[in-house]
């Protein structure tokens, strides 16, 4: 297979694979799984049934972790978009996994067809945040053009401020070596990458979607103009037509008057 194919496939596989989640300790087969810590600092809630109740008011953490259960089905029914409702309440409250948590869902289509245009919104809110994780799909999304036009010197510049941000992969060796005959591109998407890096809160991607994607997150749907009510017009008052008669009328007069 020639190297490129090789690389895009890779770079593909790279945004799929729900790499960077957080692994479970295994528990002792004797040991009941636990939600508090036995140490002190650990959450404020000792069941699932507590879990939900703290998220049903609004704790952001709370809402990160009971959606998590709701995404996998793990103790509480499986339920997707429940899921996406509590990972934005998480992220609006500082909890910024949970916008890469919603990137995830609408790249890999958990909620029904995959929509780029939200992924990427969600992945750049976590990625300003300092998630490595969305840092590095986003540079995976433009080097591969998975949803959007591919962009190299973009793409790699988002791979290598993942990598510097400790990102486990080596997408962006990959990239550098497709572009290893265009120094000049390299150099361009180093220079991004401290461009980015220098005010990473307010980094935007540069991107261009090449898909179908519902509305941007966070812009209000435009309301429906309600039609007005209109009193009908009036037809202008027609006056009444008189006719004159056009023969003289003969008076008639009392009898014996001349």
């Amino acid at each position: 297979m020639h190297p490129a194919p090789r690389l895009l496939l890779s770079l593909l596989c790279l945004v799929f694979v729900p790499a960077f989640a957080a692994k479970k300790k295994a528990e002792p087969a004797a040991a009941p799984p636990q939600l508090i810590s036995t140490k002190g600092g650990g959450p404020k809630w000792k069941n699932v049934t507590e879990l939900q109740q703290f998220a049903d008011k609004g704790d952001p953490q709370a809402c990160f972790e009971f959606a998590e259960r709701c995404l996998e089905g793990d103790g509480v029914p499986r339920d997707v978009a429940k899921a996406a409702s509590l990972y934005e309440q998480a992220g609006k409250g500082g909890v910024v996994n949970g916008w890469f948590r919603l990137g995830k869902i609408h790249h890999d289509g958990l909620a029904g067809a995959p929509d780029y245009g939200w992924a990427l919104e969600y992945f750049t809110k976590a990625a300003q945040a300092g998630v490595v994780e969305a840092q590095h799909n986003i540079g995976a999304m433009l080097a591969s053009a998975r949803g959007v036009k591919r962009d190299y010197v973009e793409g790699l510049a988002w791979l290598i401020l993942a990598k510097q941000s400790g990102a486990p992969t080596d997408a962006e060796a990959q990239v550098r070596i497709r572009l290893a005959k265009r120094p000049a591109e390299i150099a361009s998407a180093e220079a991004r990458a401290a461009e980015l890096s220098g005010d990473l809160p307010h980094a935007t991607v540069r991107a261009t979607l090449t898909g179908k994607t519902t509305r941007p997150p966070d812009l209000p749907a435009a309301p429906v103009a309600k039609p007005a009510a209109v009193a009908p017009k009036p037809e202008p008052a027609t006056p009444p037509r008189i006719t004159v008669p056009m023969a003289p009328i003969t008076p008639t007069l009392p009898p014996g008057k001349p």
